[in-house]
């Protein structure tokens, strides 16, 4: 069995624990675009993504604070750190998600869940979600359903049951388009694709859609915890819907794309190049890539740097609306020395 374990609404939780005055109330994490939204402001229809005019719109005294990066950063290693005193064997899925397996250490997967959750809530002050299962997919289906703050299980016994049942939609890994595709095929739930072969399913989805598919029907899913190397990247994209021409809507997105690229920054590494993308309504896209002369982690000085790489895409005067916008950071160990060498890395 693994564990998935899930922080809620991370930004936002971490902000009302370092700021009691926020606990019940509902506000937003946000800087033009809300990052993360606390379960009270959900509760009135508010989302991430959402602008911050039209989220204080649908929730009038709707409170809106800044992100705390040094505070963000510490609290996720904070929580791996948990994470890794119970097991080696973490495959971070963000910076506040992870699953585990804890079977090298011969531990029970339901009762070390239980014992972390009450750990992270003593020593970190969040609150984390567990889902127990016998896949990936079972783990994480089960931690969504335990949201907010509880622990789910899905037991071998059940396991097949609560597969059978779930939406394509729900699957995680083959994202709207497919399912989509897949509904418009009579295939809305995992039970539809019973006798559908890989074969027959590649035409529709892909090589890799299709066998992960089969494997789900057939309960065979990922159940294998990879441990990653040092990340060498971290990014973020975001959809604006409708498309637009507006420079300060573009902006906006923009600047919550960055912040949120930033905010997946493992600790102790800098940024030595920033890549801009643009994509617009007709399928075309246009990028724009800038070397730092001195890598840097501050935040301000990177924001400025992917803001003129924006700029350099001249997405404004080409007529075209824009649908995404997205920034990659390439990263590197940061340099303690200045005279120290760094390895290849």
């Amino acid at each position: 069995m693994l564990i998935h374990a899930d922080a809620d609404a991370f930004f936002a939780s971490v902000a009302a624990r370092d700021d009691p005055t926020l606990r019940g109330r509902p506000f937003v994490v946000a800087w033009e675009v809300v990052a993360c939204a606390s379960y009270e402001a959900r509760a009135l229809g508010v989302h991430s993504g959402m602008p911050v005019r039209q989220a204080q719109r649908v929730a009038p005294g709707l409170v809106v604070v800044g992100l705390d990066h040094e505070s963000v950063v510490a609290a996720s290693e904070d929580l791996f750190a948990a994470f890794r005193s119970v097991t080696s064997w973490v495959e971070p899925g963000s910076m506040e998600e992870a699953f585990l397996d804890v079977r090298p250490q011969g531990l029970d997967a339901v009762e070390t869940a239980r014992a972390l959750r009450e750990r992270v809530r003593d020593e970190v002050g969040l609150a984390v979600s567990m889902g127990v299962g016998t896949t990936k997919l079972m783990a994480k289906v089960a931690s969504r359903r335990a949201k907010p703050d509880g622990m789910v299980v899905i037991s071998q016994g059940e396991d097949r049951a609560v597969r059978r049942a779930l939406r394509i939609d729900e699957l995680w890994g083959i994202g709207r388009e497919k399912a989509a595709i897949l509904a418009a095929q009579g295939v809305r739930v995992v039970a539809d694709l019973d006798g559908r072969e890989v074969r027959e399913l590649r035409p529709i989805v892909g090589t890799m859609v299709a066998r992960r598919l089969a494997a789900i029907v057939a309960g065979t899913d990922d159940a294998t915890i990879r441990i990653p190397g040092q990340r060498r990247t971290a990014g973020a994209e975001r959809t604006i819907a409708p498309a637009t021409r507006s420079r300060s809507t573009v902006e906006e997105v923009f600047g919550g794309v960055v912040r949120s690229a930033l905010g997946r920054m493992p600790a102790g590494t800098e940024v030595t190049r920033v890549d801009v993308e643009v994509r617009f309504d007709d399928g075309g896209a246009t990028s724009r890539s800038g070397r730092l002369d001195v890598p840097t982690a501050t935040p301000d000085e990177l924001t400025a740097h992917a803001h003129r790489l924006l700029v350099g895409t001249a997405y404004e005067e080409d007529g075209r609306g824009v649908s995404v916008v997205g920034v990659a950071l390439s990263l590197r160990p940061a340099r303690t020395d200045p005279d120290q060498l760094l390895l290849p890395w």
